[in-house]
């Protein structure tokens, strides 16, 4: 009987499992996931990072007054800038965030809460790298990344990395800076301050009336041997001074509360739904052909086999391939996906579709195994009425 199976139904049941299993999860599971995992990406930044603001342009001074005044808690001054990049044999143009204060990245998007691996060993030059530029560079843990600040050419090794950086398009990187190049980049730039800062409200009602009302981005105030006259430095400064800033305050609060939203999981109920009809639909075919009644009738319960095996290892195969394929394809399009996709976006809803398919198998193997009674009632029906009929002839 093992034979037969393997000769008329193995293959077919194989080729049913991989057809459903790569339709349910390429066509239903993946792009729910795919989903699950953008919404995640676009929220992350700002629930699980202590970040309430950004602030452009403060000068060095206001970086180390304002903490503890107006409900500002902590603050992260860094430089910002778009350059060019080297990191896995690719050069790409990438934001580039450096800080000679690190002390407060706990606060950042680069902290233990986005945190998806780092080195076991310290670098003397570490970068913090987020998942896109990784994925876009082919780069991990350990490996080079170099880049020209200024006029100095600076070299890092890959020290952690975090979920993707999506305040900035295609990610970004940041490295700690020594107060050398910070001063270097300073003069370079004849600004007296940070291109912005990240911060930690204690009070967030103070903090946002301060940061709209009165802040005054003075990394922006330019030194007065820049200009010819004091008229034209007056003119600068009263511009700066006399100026609001709060179209350039970057709320994360209401950034968090504007995409707090779920995906639908519709997808995975109609893709549970299909699977289901296929595997029921194959197996009614499968029990409609002449050839395995044929083989049952003439060669198997004549000789009282028992013809439930047959179906029990089409039951275990059929669920066995699904399994393979279906996990199969989806670890292969978390691969090679292009947005990180956390663990948390596989929820319970990926089970929903394998106990559907469990379901459908149980179904069918009960429907089979009835196909077997009545066909056995129905060959003893026959064999009774022969013996009868040659009863009565004798």
């Amino acid at each position: 009987m093992t034979g037969y199976w393997i000769r008329h139904r193995a293959v077919l049941s194989i080729v049913m499992s991989a057809v459903t299993a790569l339709m349910s999860g390429l066509l239903f599971v993946f792009p729910f996931v795919s989903q699950t995992a953008e919404y995640y990406n676009s929220q992350s930044i700002y629930k699980n990072s202590d970040i309430d603001f950004i602030a452009p342009e403060p000068s060095f001074e206001q970086v180390s007054e304002l903490p503890g005044s107006n409900g500002i808690d902590k603050v992260f001054p860094y430089f910002l800038t778009k350059t060019s990049v080297n990191a896995g044999g690719k050069s790409r143009t990438t934001t580039v965030l450096l800080s000679d204060n690190p002390k407060n990245t706990d606060i950042t998007m680069y902290n233990e809460g986005r945190l998806i691996k780092k080195s076991d060993t310290d670098f003397d030059n570490p970068i913090l790298a987020d998942w896109q530029f990784c994925k876009d560079t082919s780069t991990d843990i350990g490996d080079t990344v170099s880049f020209t600040i200024g006029d100095t050419a600076a070299e890092y090794r890959i020290y952690a990395i975090y979920e993707t950086n999506s305040i900035y398009e295609n990610g970004a990187i940041f490295a700690p800076i020594s107060s050398e190049l910070k001063d270097a980049i300073a003069l370079k730039s004849n600004n007296s301050g940070y291109s912005g800062m990240y911060i930690s409200a204690s009070d967030y009602n103070a903090c946002l009336l301060y940061l709209t009302k009165d802040y005054r981005p003075l990394g922006r105030l330019k030194n007065r041997s820049q200009f010819d006259s004091d008229e034209q430095y007056h003119i600068h400064y009263n511009a700066i001074m006399g100026s609001g800033y709060a179209n350039e305050i970057t709320d994360f609060r209401i950034r968090e509360n504007s995409l707090d939203k779920k995906v639908n999981s519709l997808i995975i109920w109609i893709g549970a739904a299909l699977s289901c009809v296929l595997i029921i639909a194959f197996n009614v075919i499968m029990s409609k052909r002449g050839g395995e009644k044929g083989y049952f009738t003439k060669y198997c319960i004549p000789k009282g086999l028992n013809v439930k095996p047959y179906y029990t290892k089409s039951f275990i195969c059929e669920l066995l391939c699904f399994g393979v394929f279906y996990t199969a394809a989806l670890l292969l399009k978390f691969k090679f996906s292009e947005i990180y996709i956390p663990k948390s976006a596989f929820g319970i809803e990926i089970a929903v579709i394998p106990t559907a398919v469990i379901a459908a198998e149980i179904v069918c193997l009960s429907m089979n195994y009835a196909l077997i009674k009545r066909i056995i009632i129905s060959e003893k029906s026959k064999a009774k009425n022969n013996n009868d009929s040659t009863g009565e002839v004798g």
